[in-house]
């Protein structure tokens, strides 16, 4: 146990950012575990199996961090949270459910199992899986949803009173192409002044949100190309 292998395969599970996205661990504690996956006896014919050694000095080198305090701390959070449990032997621990990085067959994991059983699946059920409660972080998980909501609330269509305000800031982007009625609604709100509604259909059928916004002349001459 005391050799690093850094070559061969295993495989990954691409749900593993999740664990970033709503705040579980940082970038340096996932790849930590990442790493711990990568070293770990896969060997169900070894005594080892499903374990692996710590040397936080040797980590900070491949990590190419300036104290190993910095790999004990991101090693704390996973021990704490529980990716990774201590055996009765100093300085080697478990990686919880190491059978979902081995794959069938010939290692006989559980890697394919895993992936269907979390497809499309809620944070909390990989948490589960991993034999974490999902309530050390519901306040975590319900802020982003609700962020979450937020955005694709934002993301959709803008009502737009007036094109000419529009393109002053050159900051929104049209996502869908109006009905007549629309644009004539926008042209009547406007009082009638700025651009006629073919040209408001214009721009939303030719002009990009990185195109440079059109003037009055140009679009005087746009049919002729």
């Amino acid at each position: 146990m005391n050799t690093i292998k850094l070559n061969g395969f295993r495989p990954s599970h691409r749900n593993k950012w999740r664990f970033i996205q709503y705040g579980i661990l940082t970038l340096q504690q996932l790849c930590l575990l990442e790493f711990y996956a990568d070293i770990f006896d896969f060997d169900k014919n070894h005594s080892n199996f499903g374990l692996f050694m710590v040397n936080f000095g040797n980590f900070s080198e491949i990590f190419n961090t300036s104290s190993d305090n910095t790999i004990r701390n991101w090693h704390n959070r996973l021990l704490e949270l529980g990716f990774i449990k201590p055996t009765g032997n100093k300085n080697v621990y478990r990686l919880t459910i190491h059978d979902r990085y081995l794959t069938p067959g010939k290692w006989e994991g559980k890697a394919s199992d895993y992936a269907r059983q979390e497809k499309d699946q809620s944070i909390e059920v990989i948490l589960q899986n991993f034999g974490i409660n999902p309530q050390l972080f519901e306040k975590g998980i319900q802020s982003f949803a609700l962020n979450h909501k937020r955005d694709e609330a934002n993301s959709g269509s803008i009502a737009i009173v007036s094109y000419k305000d529009e393109y002053k800031d050159n900051s929104v982007v049209i996502t869908s192409i109006r009905s007549e009625a629309e644009y004539q609604r926008m042209y009547l709100e406007n009082g009638c002044t700025g651009l006629t509604p073919e040209d408001m259909r214009w721009i939303d059928e030719n002009v990009s949100e990185n195109d440079t916004p059109p003037t009055k002349q140009s679009l005087g001459n746009k049919e002729g190309g």
